[in-house]
């Protein structure tokens, strides 16, 4: 049976401190008066989402740090129990990313991506699992990406630990869907300061795309990419909807995961022709 969401909703989201954690937990915040606890590594951006969150009438608790640290997963779960007596929603939202071509990486590269972006969600899905289940509306939210969907040259780390973090929200909705919501996101371009802070090069940052005056610009802004407010929006109609569902956000994210359904060779030979370092027009 769906479980929509309720008011006062007690909520843990790492990656909260920007992006689609902080707008997100904003909108949870205004509608509902969401009792949130908040995680990241920068104290100024959590404090500040934490102010905003106080003056839209709902209540934050911020613990600042590296989602993968030893402790951070049982430091998130025991500050929302202890604040608010339980916790209802997971939103499983931290990554990042490192750039760069197959070969550059090392194995100490692959093994940072997967802990933040596959083993952190896990782990907290593990231990906030048997407090959902007891909540009247318990939810899983896992942020993933189309590039969980569909592997491009240049992101092929990023793009393996996305795929993982898809199958794993995919099987839980099968597994325990009828006691816990689980719901996929997977966003195409969002103009956030992901790819700023993961020093993704300028031409595949649609933020940095969407402020030029010129057709790019305008396609990007307009059709091509999706603001955070836009992104923060969709997530909560899926979960004010109840049930498990997969979000695929953008058009173009849309397209390529539906293309690639139907035709994977040609998905696959379209992606080849993405290049996978761009110059540094600098150098």
């Amino acid at each position: 049976m769906a479980k929509t969401i309720e008011q006062n909703t007690k909520v843990i989201i790492t990656g909260a401190s920007t992006g689609i954690g902080r707008g997100l937990a904003l909108l949870l915040a205004e509608k509902y008066k969401a009792h949130l606890v908040l995680t990241a590594r920068s104290e100024g951006d959590l404090t500040s989402a934490a102010e905003q969150i106080v003056a839209l009438g709902g209540k934050a608790e911020t613990v600042v740090g590296d989602i993968a640290a030893e402790g951070m997963i049982d430091t998130l779960v025991e500050k929302c129990l202890t604040a608010y007596g339980g916790i209802d929603i997971i939103v499983n939202n931290a990554g990042m990313a490192i750039p760069g071509k197959f070969e550059a990486l090392s194995m100490s590269d692959w093994r940072r991506l997967f802990e933040v972006n596959f083993f952190t969600p896990l782990a907290l899905t593990y231990a906030a699992l048997p407090h959902l289940k007891k909540s009247n509306a318990g939810k899983i939210v896992n942020v993933a990406s189309v590039a969980g969907k569909i592997s491009f040259p240049g992101s092929v780390s990023y793009c393996s630990s996305k795929f993982a973090l898809t199958g794993l929200s995919e099987g839980l909705a099968a597994e325990i869907g009828n006691l816990v919501d689980v719901i996929t996101v997977c966003p195409g371009w969002v103009r956030t300061e992901f790819f700023e802070k993961n020093a993704v090069a300028g031409q595949k940052n649609p933020t940095l795309i969407a402020e030029r005056h010129d057709l790019s610009g305008v396609l990007m802004k307009h059709v091509l990419s999706i603001s955070t407010k836009q992104c923060a929006s969709d997530i909560e109609r899926a979960l004010a909807r109840g049930g498990s569902h997969e979000l695929i956000l953008t058009l173009p994210g849309q397209f390529a995961e539906r293309l690639h359904g139907v035709a994977p060779g040609l998905m696959r030979f379209i992606a080849r022709g993405i290049p996978a370092e761009f110059p540094n027009k600098n150098s």
